[in-house]
């Protein structure tokens, strides 16, 4: 049985389609050319099904899209999929909470070690002809010696916490639903843990409730010389006040994967600063991560097609 078209909204390599025809041979699959509108709605023209990946899936491109059944999302956060319109139309809304957990969770430390340790700027300095840092010692922190304060508990930030237990870092958590039951974390409120937190980790999905909660009052609650990791969404954070936090030494460093706007624009401050780690949303792209992933959506896409129920945890609208 063939099931298609499928459109998957990335402008992927050659390989990236190869390896993605391959786990999924039954399908009818589509490219766009690039990230713009007009090869979006290129190739959902025709779909059947959508896979939105790094880029938004705006409103005007789904009106394009007469034949479409189902969205569904290569990841978690649906902030880029215009929900209430595709609702609307009778399109089912998919995701995949938690598949990805266990690569972005390593992805979080690793952000944490980063900033933590001043390693981008140790290996600038190295590759500068500089092997002497003599401050170093006064700049740099063990992550075993912190407090790490984690802004949301879903299946992301479970799994940042089970990897700092190696650490011997004491971990404090919040979430808007309160404590979890029998958790051995301690839970704090929100300003209680921006005060006490040496890394303040965000790991909440977008929507109107967090868009920009952590702003500039939010910074000057922290503690001096604390570290912001964002590998969530890139509108939690107001950048501005982000900004004007580092340079005035409030937060010594950042780690971010994600931008209120992407892709980031060449100029954003935050990317010329030595004290900012940066990724371009990557840290859930892994080889094993990419194999899970795609065999996740593609079972749902293949049970739409032939008449069985997708998991309903993994529905956002049906």
């Amino acid at each position: 049985m063939r099931i298609g078209p499928v459109a998957i909204l990335e402008p992927a390599s050659e390989k990236m389609r190869a390896r993605v025809a391959e786990l999924c041979p039954d399908f009818d699959l589509a490219f766009p050319k690039s990230g713009d509108p007009a090869d979006f709605a290129e190739v959902v023209a025709e779909a059947r099904y959508v896979v939105t990946r790094g880029l938004r899936f705006p409103e005007a491109v789904l009106a394009e899209a007469p034949k479409l059944e189902l969205i569904h999302q290569w990841g978690t956060g649906v902030d880029g999929i215009p929900v209430a319109a595709a609702t609307a139309r009778g399109i089912t809304v998919a995701r995949s909470p938690g598949v990805n957990a266990p690569t972005v969770a390593e992805s979080t430390l690793a952000l944490m070690l980063a900033t933590l340790r001043r390693l981008p700027q140790v290996h600038g300095a190295l590759r500068g002809g500089q092997w002497e840092q003599p401050d170093l010692w006064r700049e740099a922190r063990d992550l075993g010696g912190c407090t790490v304060g984690l802004v949301g508990m879903g299946a992301i930030g479970a799994e940042v916490a089970k990897r700092l237990a190696g650490f011997g870092c004491e971990v404090i958590y919040t979430r808007a639903s309160g404590p979890l039951v029998g958790s051995p974390l301690r839970f704090a409120r929100l300003e209680d843990l921006l005060a006490e937190a040496d890394v303040v980790s965000l790991h909440l999905p977008l929507a109107p409730a967090t868009r920009g909660m952590i702003d500039a009052g939010a910074f000057d609650r922290m503690a001096p010389g604390a570290v912001l990791i964002n590998t969530s969404r890139g509108g939690l954070v107001d950048e501005a006040a982000l900004i004007a936090a580092l340079e005035r030494g409030q937060l010594s460093a950042a780690g971010l994967d994600v931008f209120a706007e992407e892709p980031v624009a060449p100029d954003n401050p935050l990317l010329a600063m030595d004290e900012v780690v940066t990724l371009p949303h990557v840290a859930g792209r892994t080889l094993d991560n990419f194999d899970r992933m795609v065999s996740h959506w593609a079972g749902h896409i293949r049970a739409h097609a032939e008449g069985r129920a997708i998991d309903p945890a993994c529905l956002v609208s049906a």
